[in-house]
């Protein structure tokens, strides 16, 4: 039987995109490897870093991590945030199911470190670097810690997640999508690569999987971004 040449073109379209996912994929936890390889020997003398110049060093490589490839994989294959789900739609489903998890991760962790730990970034040495500088530059240095430690450490999880999903054929709706596990597992193993022993294991496997699960609970990506950013090295109040 001969092929109609729209038949042929649906056929391939999945195969085609699945390929391109994971290698996206492997470019940016190529990157990621990368730069983790170098982290002993860069990240103790980034946090001896003073003032707004501290906050950009430590800005500049963490970005690197986790924002940089991200966005020139966009440029390539002409995506845009909205892509991602990061849209007006389900906007404020999404941030509520974020709080609520937040809340519910924070009394967690208070509960295991057996003080109560609620703000948002308080133990990340670039907001000490930033308060440093007295206001209202610190305000500048406060930005760049959220952009980076929250947006971006966040949209990673979202991007990865996203891609392994295409590449596995998933839609990536619903509470058990391979991708929010699959990025769960990353987290939890990169940190338990650093000695935080098994219970940092679980709290890494634990905020990623609720970073990358939201959007496709909710259909929007701004609660993943949200949760990491109220959970990022939460600290005392």
């Amino acid at each position: 039987m001969v092929r109609s040449p729209e038949l042929h073109s649906a056929d391939t379209v999945a195969p085609v995109n699945r390929r391109a996912a994971a290698i996206d994929l492997a470019i940016v936890i190529a990157l990621f490897v990368v730069c983790y390889a170098s982290e002993p020997a860069l990240d103790p003398l980034l946090r001896r870093g003073h003032g707004l110049v501290g906050v950009s060093a430590l800005a500049t490589y963490q970005f690197t991590f986790e924002g940089f490839a991200l966005l020139l994989i966009m440029r390539i294959r002409l995506e845009r945030f909205s892509d991602y789900g990061f849209t007006a739609r389900n906007a404020g489903k999404s941030v509520a199911l974020a709080l609520l998890l937040a809340a519910t991760y924070d009394l967690a962790m208070s509960w295991h470190a057996h003080t109560l730990l609620w703000v948002p970034l308080r133990r990340q040495p670039a907001v000490r670097m930033s308060v440093e500088v007295g206001f209202p530059l610190s305000l500048v240095g406060l930005a760049a810690t959220v952009a980076v430690w929250g947006f971006f450490e966040g949209f990673f999880g979202i991007f990865f997640a996203k891609k392994l999903n295409q590449a596995c054929g998933h839609h990536g709706r619903g509470w058990l999508s391979p991708g929010a596990f699959g990025f769960a597992l990353f987290n939890g193993t990169i940190h338990l690569t650093v000695h935080q022993g098994i219970a940092g294991f679980i709290e890494s496997f634990a905020s990623g999987y609720t970073i990358a699960v939201i959007p496709g609970v909710t259909g929007n990506a701004w609660g993943g971004a949200l949760f990491q950013t109220l959970t990022n090295a939460a600290g005392k109040l």
